[in-house]
C-alpha cells in the first residue's frame, strides 16, 4: 500500500476548536497562578490585556484563514507576503518553540505526577523514563492516525474544562475579598506590575492559532479554521480571566506563592480535601491533552515546509494513514535529547526559561503574520481590511512588540542565537530543492 499523496480531510470545526482549546489550556492555567503570586491580584488585569492582545491575533488568523487555509500556519502567511527566507525563519522559531515546549510541558506532567506517584520525585531514573514514555506514547499515536489524535484531543478537552467551569461557577460564593489586598504588593508602578503579568500570561494563549496549521486535514479549511480559531481563543479568554480572579480570591498570596497545586489548593477550599485527586486527574489529563495537541502540529510544521522545499524533503513524506511519521519521530527525538540534558534539580528554573524563549518565538511569528496581513488582505477578493480588521491588527502587532521588548535583553539573545543555527538548514534545503528539480527536468524533457 502506497502513502497518500494528500491527506485526508478529518477534523471537523469541534476537533479544530478542541486543538485550539487543548493547545491553549495546558498545564498554563493549573500553574501560573502560582507564578503570578509575586505580582499580586493586578495580575488579574495583566491577564485581561493578554487576552486583548490575543483575540486581536486570533481575530487576524481567522481572517487570514478565509483569505487562504494554507497548510503550515502563520509562516505560511509570513512567505506568502515577504518570500521564502522570512517564511523559513518563521517557521524554524515555532518549530523550536513547539518541540522544546512539549518537552517542558512533559516534565510538567510528571512533576504533577510526582504528588501521587512518590518515586518520581525521589528517582531521576524513573521521572525521566516516565516523561520518555509520555513523549513516545503521545508521538505512536498521531502517527497511528490523525483522526485518534484528534478523538483524543476532543476527549481531554472536555474533561480538562468541566472542573474549571465548576470552579469558576461555585467559586465565586466562597472568595474572601481581604485576599485582593495588596492589589499591587511588589511593584512600584501598576504598569509594570502590568507588564510583568502580560509577559508570563502570554505563554497560556500561545496555540491561538493551532487550527491553521494543519488546515490540509480540515474539513471546508476557510469556514471552519476561522470559526475555530477565533470561538476558542474567545473562550479560552473567558477561562483564564474567570479562574485567576477566583483563585487569588479564595486562596492568599503568600499561600499561593509557595503552592505547588494552585488550582487543587483553590478548589479545595470550595468542596474540601476530597476534591484534590479527582481535581488531580484533571490537570494530568489537561497536560496530556495539551501535549497530544502540539505533538500533532510538531510533525505539521516540517511536512508543511518541506512540501515548499523550505526543509530537508524527508520530512514531506507521509505513512500510509496520512500522517508526517518521519517528522513527528525526528521532532520527538529531539524533545528526548533535550530532556536528558537538562534533568536537573534546577528543573523549574530551566522550564520557566523555555517557556520564555518559547514565547518570544511565538511572538515574532504572530508579529510577522499580523504585518504580512496588511499586505495579503489588501488585494484580497474575499476578506477586505475594514476597520475591524484594521484595529485588531493594530492591537495585536503593538502587544506583540510590547512583549517581546520586555521579555529582557537575555532572552532576545539567547532566541538570536536559535535563528541563527536555523541557517545551514535553510541553505540545505534550498540546494536540495534546486537539485531535485534539475533531476525532475533532466528525466522529463523532451531528447
Amino acid at each position: 500500500m502506497t502513502a497518500p499523496s494528500s491527506p485526508a480531510r478529518v477534523f471537523g470545526f469541534w476537533t479544530a476548536t478542541s486543538l485550539v482549546l487543548g493547545n491553549m489550556i495546558g498545564s498554563g492555567i493549573f500553574y501560573l497562578p502560582a507564578s503570578l503570586a509575586h505580582v499580586g491580584p493586578i495580575s488579574i488585569l495583566g491577564w485581561a490585556i493578554t487576552a486583548v492582545g490575543a483575540v486581536s491575533l486570533a481575530y487576524v488568523f481567522s481572517n487570514l484563514s478565509l483569505h487562504n487555509p494554507q497548510a503550515g500556519g502563520p509562516f505560511s502567511h509570513t512567505r506568502q507576503a515577504f518570500g521564502d527566507q522570512m517564511g523559513f525563519f518563521m517557521a524554524w522559531g515555532y518549530w523550536i518553540m513547539a518541540w522544546s515546549s512539549n518537552a517542558a510541558v512533559s516534565l510538567a506532567f510528571v512533576s504533577y505526577l510526582s504528588h501521587f506517584v512518590p518515586i518520581l520525585a525521589e528517582s531521576k531514573i524513573a521521572s525521566f523514563g516516565m516523561a520518555t514514555c509520555l513523549i513516545w506514547f503521545t508521538t505512536l499515536l498521531n502517527c497511528r492516525n490523525l483522526k485518534y489524535g484528534g478523538f483524543v484531543q476532543v476527549l481531554t478537552v472536555i474533561i480538562k474544562i468541566s472542573p474549571l467551569i465548576a470552579v469558576a461557577l461555585v467559586g465565586w460564593y466562597f472568595i474572601e475579598p481581604q485576599n485582593y489586598v495588596p492589589f499591587n504588593p511588589n511593584f512600584e508602578t501598576p504598569l509594570s506590575a502590568i507588564s510583568a503579568a502580560a509577559t508570563i500570561t502570554m505563554w497560556a494563549f500561545i496555540g491561538l492559532e493551532s487550527a491553521t496549521v494543519p488546515a490540509e486535514n480540515v474539513e471546508n479549511p476557510g469556514k471552519t479554521i476561522s470559526r475555530a480559531t477565533l470561538f476558542g481563543t474567545l473562550l479560552g479568554a473567558l477561562i483564564y480571566i474567570t479562574i485567576t480572579a477566583v483563585v487569588f480570591g479564595l486562596v492568599p498570596t503568600n499561600e499561593l506563592a509557595n503552592s505547588n497545586a494552585p488550582f487543587v489548593d483553590a478548589a479545595s477550599k470550595i468542596f474540601g480535601s476530597w476534591v484534590g485527586p479527582i481535581i488531580g486527574f484533571c490537570v494530568l489529563t489537561s497536560i496530556f491533552g495539551g501535549l497530544n495537541g502540539w505533538i500533532l502540529l510538531q510533525g505539521q510544521i516540517p511536512y508543511a515546509l518541506a512540501k515548499e522545499g523550505l526543509f530537508p524533503k524527508v520530512f514531506s513524506k507521509l505513512s500510509a494513514n496520512g500522517t508526517p511519521v518521519f517528522g513527528l519521530v525526528f521532532t520527538s527525538i529531539l524533545m528526548t535529547v533535550l530532556m536528558s540534558m537538562n534533568y536537573s534539580k534546577s528543573l523549574v528554573s530551566q522550564f520557566n526559561n523555555m517557556i520564555l524563549i518559547g514565547t518570544i518565538m511565538t511572538l515574532g511569528t504572530y508579529l510577522s503574520s499580523t504585518i504580512a496581513s496588511v499586505k495579503l488582505l489588501k488585494h484580497s477578493y474575499i476578506v477586505k481590511l475594514k476597520p475591524p480588521i484594521l484595529i485588531a491588527i493594530f492591537l495585536g502587532s503593538t502587544y506583540c512588540v510590547w512583549a517581546i521588548l520586555g521579555s529582557g535583553l537575555e532572552n532576545l539573545a539567547i532566541c538570536f542565537i536559535a535563528y541563527v543555527c536555523g541557517i545551514p538548514v535553510y541553505i540545505y534545503s534550498r540546494w536540495e530543492h534546486r537539485r531535485i528539480n534539475r533531476r525532475g527536468y533532466t528525466v522529463t524533457s523532451p531528447r
